[in-house]
């Protein structure tokens, strides 16, 4: 099966990195992969160790955005590498709700992500991503999981 639209959530991760290579084999030659990578504003005592750690001439040049954009970098030259169609979205919020919101933009045919374990606590919170995207995506979806 191949799709003609494929959003993948990317968040920097080896399994994030398995689900964009499951897109590439799975879209469609002339079809798009949607890159996604969500953040949410800083966590203060993240962002206050951080600045505390920085000398004083560095503290106000803190980049909230430097990882998120670092991941969605990463996977923007893995899907030019493999010459597929791509577009690449950095998205403030709830990862599992940008994919889904990029998902019905896209009129996608397939939501791709990859496991990731969250802590029993933030599961019992708030649920996995990938729990919350099944339950609520209107296209087929795939999880892709670690090879062991």
């Amino acid at each position: 099966m191949k799709a003609h639209c494929v959003v993948v959530g990317y968040d920097g991760s080896a399994n994030a990195r398995r689900a964009v290579e499951a897109a590439i084999d799975l879209v469609a030659a002339d079809g798009t992969v949607h890159v996604v990578t969500a953040h949410g504003p800083p966590d203060p005592r993240d962002a206050t160790r951080a600045i505390a750690s920085l000398p004083t001439e560095f503290s106000d040049t803190l980049d909230a955005l430097a990882a998120p954009t670092t991941y969605l970098n990463d996977a923007t030259r893995l899907l030019e590498e493999s010459g597929v169609n791509h577009q690449s979205h950095l998205v403030e919020g709830d990862p599992a709700e940008a994919i889904l919101d990029l998902a019905d933009a896209t009129r996608a045919d397939l939501i791709v992500v990859g496991s990731r374990g969250v802590r029993r606590f933030t599961r019992f919170l708030r649920g996995s991503v990938s729990t919350r995207i099944a339950t609520h995506a209107r296209p087929s979806f795939l999880v892709v999981h670690h090879d062991e």
